[in-house]
């Protein structure tokens, strides 16, 4: 479920868990979902993208640290943590091959061209591939795969909206904000020819979503 907007950004949080292809950042925007970064994202997200750091101390609540050094703290919304914890455990599901779609709120900010390329991400099936000129053709435009590429580069929410899954038009993988050895386990692991149950951290190689 995608809610899509090129509106402001209010207060975020974002919180870092373990993955079996590394450190995976999420970060929600009241009961939304607005990003999945992976640790070595490259390009890194802007501070503002991620907002405050989601802090857990046992049973208390979860509170919100500036990341400024400073000591100021606040309470993190029920609807943020719940979102943030819907998504983690989902992504776990995934990982662990029990689940093929995702059940999120989603909060896709971008312009009106982005937010129609990512909405067009989230329709590519599980185990399956597009190609940028098959994404452009969806546009009315097959020049337009540079275009098309920038838009998949800039997708904010990972694995989740499935940049992973668009590959060049001879089905060679080019690119991925974690690095191509990243995106070939996600696309084996999805494909059932790799199982990434049980292992940690991402593939070397790094390059652009």
């Amino acid at each position: 479920m995608a809610r899509s907007s090129a509106g402001s950004m209010r207060e975020r949080w974002h919180q870092e868990i373990e993955s079996p292809v590394g450190g995976l950042v999420l970060v929600a925007e009241a009961e939304t979902l607005v990003g999945l970064y992976h640790r070595n994202h490259d390009p890194a997200p802007e501070p503002v993208r991620l907002g405050y750091a989601v802090h857990r101390s046992g049973p208390t609540p979860a509170v919100a640290g500036t990341g400024s050094g400073s000591d100021a703290q606040q309470p993190v919304p029920d609807t943020t943590m719940a979102v943030l914890d819907r998504a983690a455990l989902q992504l776990g599901e995934y990982f662990a091959g029990a689940r093929q779609g995702f059940d999120l709120p989603l909060g896709l900010h971008g312009s009106d061209f982005q937010v129609r390329v990512w909405t067009d991400l989230l329709k590519i099936p599980y185990g399956e591939r597009r190609s940028y000129r098959d994404l452009a053709e969806r546009e009315g435009n097959p020049a337009m795969g540079r275009a098309i590429g920038a838009a998949v580069r800039a997708n904010p929410v990972s694995i989740i909206v499935p940049g992973h899954r668009v590959v060049s038009s001879s089905d060679r993988l080019v690119g991925y904000a974690s690095g191509i050895g990243t995106k070939s386990a996600l696309l084996e692991h999805e494909a059932g020819t790799r199982s990434l149950v049980g292992t940690v951290g991402g593939a070397a190689g790094r390059g652009s979503q």
